[in-house]
């Protein structure tokens, strides 16, 4: 029969081995939350992983929180890998993972020479840390200190098949630093021949084959790469990079496509997606509005690199959103932008503008082709600066002097010439054009005027009439042909010329005297009542115009209409004083003598 302290003791044992089962079993949960959590990291189940390590952190255990740095890293998402490795040292300061992570951070950061110490730290507490160890290595070799960069890839050698195929790589980077390539060579096709498997190893030589700009070859083993791992998004945007280079663009945007699917937050592929759809806009302009999502994207990713800001700068200019265009070049040329296609289509934008000196600014600093000089010599020439100008143009001529630019250019040095005033030097240019293209309107216009003004009239007349002819939607082209069909008294051609002007323009001030004269052929028809009418459209567009003022006048003088008469011409004596035909016109009118049947002199 047991005793009641014999029963105490019994159960005192129980509870006893209860707890220490319990605290047991603790560590345990722990441990395989952190194996799940790796598991899932491998198969690439990030969500997964993360909720496991996640799990192992809450309890306390430091690898939980190293393991979620490194789905941050997988993430790309650097900022949030470090606090998670830099807590996890905090929790465990012996954790080599930590140190590594932090190093790891660094060393994606372009920060080699702060990531060193952390990695030598990492692989001082666990002496066979693969990662670590190869981490260290490349960035022994970004500092430059490639013989520990080979001791550290040395030491991997002797840690089996899975990773000896790794530090054959690295020890190719060294050679590769070294420009040993042939001795580079040797240990990257050793690597391939070992692990003909592993994607890791296939990139390197694609890498290798990259920095030696073989595109073709490199593209092969990317490829090679991809089949073996086809979700890993930057081995697709290394393929796309090679077949970019290699100019097989089609190709490399579907792998940028892919990239970008696969991981939306990897910067460099939506870099790369929206500069090859930027690129291809030339050809096809629909392309500009696909380059703009990517292109957004990563300045939301890097809104501090100069690169994106000047793509999608240049992409929304030629979505012709010029303002928000501006504003990105603008930014990306303060944060250093070198890009030399930038800063030319930075000068057309401010040009749009008419912001002429900051567009010449631009130019300066960019590459312009043809059209972008074109632009220059006309704005050389709006601001003044005709021999510039002049030199601008004459540079395109002689590049190609049948070309569509070269035309346009005689055309444009030719008006410079004619508005100087050098008639001949003009016409000599317009006539070359003609040459090149009988069928343009504007150089037999300068031509006409440039005759007119050397008095040639039967010559002038001829030009304007081709002019007319070609440029027949053109009210100044009927405008001129009617001025000097004027001077040599056709009035019915005049009168054609003036009627065909003013039905395309009626509202410019230079109609304002095709009006005046269609009013004067009229008052010598003794048309009256329609030159009246034609007279009144012409002082409405220019009411400063005496002789118009004179010619309405007369026209109501004529009809009978004394008391019009006697305002406008009491308008054209507010004009000028002295002006004889208006006095004698209001003398006419106040004393009731007859009136005129003819208008005023010309």
């Amino acid at each position: 029969m047991k005793t009641p302290l014999s029963s105490s003791r019994w159960m005192l044992t129980c509870l006893i081995a209860g707890a220490l089962a319990t605290s047991a079993l603790a560590p345990m949960a722990r441990a395989d939350d952190v194996k799940d959590g790796k598991a899932a990291l491998a198969a690439n189940r990030l969500d997964d992983a993360m909720q496991s390590f996640e799990r192992a952190a809450s309890q306390g255990l430091a690898a939980g929180r190293a393991g979620a740095g490194r789905v941050y890293l997988r993430r790309r998402q650097l900022d949030k890998a470090l606090d998670a490795f830099q807590i996890a040292q905090k929790m465990d300061a012996g954790l080599a993972e930590a140190h590594w992570g932090q190093g790891e951070v660094l060393k994606r950061l372009d920060k080699c020479a702060e990531a060193v110490p952390f990695l030598e730290k990492a692989v001082d507490l666990d002496r066979k840390f693969p990662e670590a160890q190869l981490s260290l290595g490349e960035c022994l070799i970004a500092i430059k200190q490639l013989d520990r960069a080979s001791e550290a890839y040395s030491v991997g050698l002797k840690w089996g098949p899975r990773w000896t195929p790794r530090f054959l790589v690295g020890l190719g980077g060294v050679e590769t630093a070294r420009d040993s390539l042939r001795a580079a060579a040797i240990y990257f096709t050793r690597a391939r021949e070992q692990a003909p498997s592993d994607p890791d190893v296939r990139r390197a030589l694609g890498d290798f084959y990259f920095g030696r700009g073989t595109w073709a070859l490199a593209a092969l083993e990317y490829q090679a790469a991809v089949e073996i791992d086809s979700s890993d998004a930057e081995l697709h945007y290394g393929l796309g990079q090679a077949l970019f280079y290699d100019k097989r663009y089609n190709e490399a945007l579907d792998e940028y496509r892919i990239a970008v699917r696969q991981s939306p937050e990897f910067a460099a592929g939506q870099l790369a997606l929206g500069n090859i759809l930027y690129l291809s806009g030339a050809a096809d302009p629909r392309r500009y509005a696909e380059a703009r999502v990517p292109l957004e994207a990563y300045v939301k990713l890097a809104p501090d690199d100069p690169r994106g800001l000047s793509a999608l700068g240049r992409t929304l200019y030629y979505l012709r959103e010029r303002d928000a265009a501006i504003e990105m070049m603008t930014k990306a040329s303060q944060l250093g932008e070198k890009s030399k296609d930038m800063y030319t289509v930075l000068g057309r934008a401010f040009a749009d503008k008419r912001e002429w000196q900051k567009a010449i600014e631009a130019f300066e600093r960019g590459e312009p082709g043809p059209k972008e000089a074109l632009i220059v010599a006309q704005i050389l020439s709006f601001t003044g600066q005709p021999l510039r100008a002049d030199s601008v143009y004459q540079a395109i001529i002689a590049r190609d002097s049948t070309s569509g630019d070269a035309r346009f250019a005689l055309n444009e040095l030719g008006k410079m010439k004619f508005a100087a005033k050098d008639w001949s030097g003009a016409l000599g240019l317009f006539q070359r054009r003609i040459a090149l293209d009988p069928r343009n309107g504007e150089a037999y216009y300068y031509s006409g005027l440039s005759y007119k003004q050397m008095d040639q009239l039967g010559e002038a007349i001829n030009a304007l009439r081709q002019a007319a002819a070609l440029d027949s939607a053109r009210a100044d082209r009927h405008f001129w042909l009617g001025v000097l069909l004027d001077q040599q008294k056709d009035v019915p051609g005049a009168t054609v010329a003036f009627a065909r002007a003013v039905a395309l323009d009626s509202t410019s001030k230079l109609m304002g005297k095709a009006y005046a004269q269609l009013g004067y052929y009229a008052l010598l028809d003794k048309n009256w009542e329609g030159a009246a009418g034609q007279l009144e459209r012409a002082a409405a567009l220019d009411p400063q115009d005496k002789q118009s003022l004179v010619w309405l006048g007369q026209a109501y003088q004529n009809s009978g209409n004394r008391s019009k008469a006697l305002e406008t011409y009491r308008r054209v004596l507010a004009i000028d004083p002295a002006q004889p035909d208006a006095l004698r016109g209001v003398k006419a009118v106040s004393g009731g003598a007859p009136s005129p049947s003819k208008g005023g002199g010309q």
